[in-house]
């Protein structure tokens, strides 16, 4: 066990290489910590060279950058992403505490950034869970209650499954939580800085919720803060009227996808109108959307008195669709398959699908078949 990492603000170390294979360097001592244990892994830099990997081999911590290292070694770590790492990973521990005198288990974590958040193995917490929640991590924060560790022997520790160390980590925090772990801890609760509930949902375990800690909470208020005054921007009102402006949005959209659902009806009469004055029997129809080919074929259906197949190019790539009052269209759709490949279906009166050919060609296969 590296006891350089009971102190979390051990932030930069000068060192010497103690191996290096395939790349990877081991020094004689380290203070970056690789992802392990639930918790994230550090980044920052070795001799001014970003670090671009680190990867455990028991208990040896190698590291990777982006070039050739040599002696003398110097380790810094990225301040903030220790800072961030730690306080959801010493959070967390607490929560395990706060769940276990409730009688529930936290079943999975996330402990990344952008995707903080724990999963409680219950789907039926009281309503107002996420309430005391909040209300007691905030009372944790605010007793500043020092983290306490103990290294035991292995052969002495009560749980089996830790006799095979010589040495065992234990972490507590008074009488909130105490269990074995390696990974690295704040040195008090106030350390935390913050911790926030966000939300929650229902898993397939449990209830899984929704957290910000630390530092990740200036990060989010200042993107949603961000958020707010571009859509206060774009909506030309303050940021306190957004929610109104937003509602009126949302009526006037309604208002007018009506109004243009009355239009596109109304320009679809005036193209069957078009369509049913010719005789041909292989009409080109222009559009750019293959649903308004469909939606057509169906307008068409009860006034025409013979067979007939629609053409549209949408994207470089051929639409047909075949209207048969006779309800043949089926029939004429296998028999054109005979001849090309066609991706579509439909019923005996409507088929429609894309084909692997040119309009021009649509058209030579289709006068076989439509006469």
């Amino acid at each position: 066990m590296n006891k350089i990492y009971d102190n979390f603000l051990n932030l930069e170390l000068t060192t010497t290489i103690k191996e290096e294979k395939d790349g990877y360097y081991a020094f004689e001592n380290t203070i970056f910590y690789g992802e392990k244990g639930g918790a994230l892994g550090d980044i920052g830099t070795i001799n001014d060279l970003a670090i671009v990997d680190l990867k455990w081999e028991d208990d040896t911590l190698y590291h990777k950058v982006d070039g050739i290292l040599s002696d003398p070694i110097k380790l810094k770590v990225d301040a903030d992403t220790r800072y961030i790492n730690t306080a959801v990973q010493t959070a967390l521990h607490i929560m395990d505490g706060y769940y276990a005198k409730l009688g529930l288990k936290i079943v999975a974590i996330g402990v990344h950034q952008n995707n903080q958040w724990y999963e409680v193995d219950s789907k039926n917490l009281p309503d107002n869970h996420l309430d005391e929640v909040q209300k007691f991590m905030n009372q944790v924060i605010r007793d500043n209650i020092a983290t306490e560790i103990e290294y035991v022997s292995g052969k002495d520790y009560p749980n089996l499954n830790y006799q095979k160390f010589d040495e065992v980590r234990i972490i507590k925090f008074k009488d909130l939580d105490e269990q074995p772990c390696g990974t690295l801890h704040l040195h008090n609760t106030s350390q935390i800085q913050s911790f926030v509930v966000l939300d929650s949902e229902k898993t397939s375990r449990g209830t899984r919720i929704f957290i910000t800690c630390n530092l990740v909470t200036d990060y989010r208020l200042k993107e949603y803060y961000e958020t707010i005054k571009t859509v206060s921007k774009q909506l030309s009102v303050g940021k306190h009227e957004i929610i109104d402006a937003l509602d009126n949005v949302i009526s006037l959209n309604k208002t007018l996808k009506k109004e243009l659902d009355n239009i596109k009806k109304e320009l679809l009469q005036y193209k069957v109108a078009d369509i049913l004055k010719t005789e041909d029997k292989i009409i080109n129809f222009d559009t750019n959307d293959s649903n308004e080919l469909r939606s057509i074929s169906q307008a068409l259906l009860n006034s025409l008195k013979e067979t007939k197949a629609l053409i549209s190019v949408i994207d470089n790539e051929t639409y047909m669709a075949i209207i048969s009052p006779a309800e043949k269209a089926r029939e004429l759709l296998e028999s054109i398959k005979q001849d090309i490949n066609v991706i579509g279906g439909g019923s005996t009166k409507i088929v429609s699908g894309k084909v692997n050919i040119s309009k021009e060609e649509l058209v030579s296969v289709l006068d076989k078949y439509i006469n």
